[in-house]
């Protein structure tokens, strides 16, 4: 992999839906039921996404099952603790393509804000372990058709379940 480690820390990239749902629904759609609102065309494969797996333990996988058989990893789960949070890394370099070697951190919790309403915050991290393309990573992750979309999809596919 081309990326280095640059020594300075990244800001990490945040954002915070508010879902119409109790957090064990909201932890639910978002871990088990992925395939059903993340963006299609966020993805490293070279076929359309079949179904995105993440295996509900620590050390489980997170990847793409695509339409014709084959697999792309994503990262693993770092942390489980449904309802409240879990934690995967990521691990696409700027390549778009998947390297065992690179290790940034997606968080995610889910607080009941009061009965049937959770707030969904997700915070993107250990971005300097980008390297030299830390900063680019963190513009493409801040952009609008980034997290900021997938979680709008995420919220819609709320609304439809």
């Amino acid at each position: 992999m081309s990326e280095t480690r640059t020594s300075r820390t990244i800001e990490p990239v945040s954002r915070e839906i508010v879902v119409d749902c109790d957090p064990e629904r909201a932890f639910d759609v978002f871990t088990a039921d992925m395939t059903s609102w993340w963006p299609a065309e966020h993805h490293i494969g070279s076929t359309p996404i079949a179904e995105i797996v993440i295996e509900p333990h620590p050390g489980g996988r997170w990847y793409t099952r695509h339409e014709d058989g084959t697999e792309t990893n994503t990262g693993f789960v770092v942390r489980w603790d449904r309802p409240d949070r879990f934690s995967v890394t990521w691990q696409v370099g700027a390549d778009w393509a998947y390297h065992p070697d690179l290790v940034t951190t997606i968080d995610v919790r889910f607080t009941e804000e009061s009965p049937g309403r959770t707030r969904v915050a997700l915070q993107h991290r250990d971005l300097e372990n980008f390297g030299d393309q830390a900063e680019q990573m963190k513009n493409v992750f801040e952009a609008p058709d980034a997290w900021t979309r997938t979680l709008s999809s995420y919220t819609a596919a709320i609304g439809a379940h």
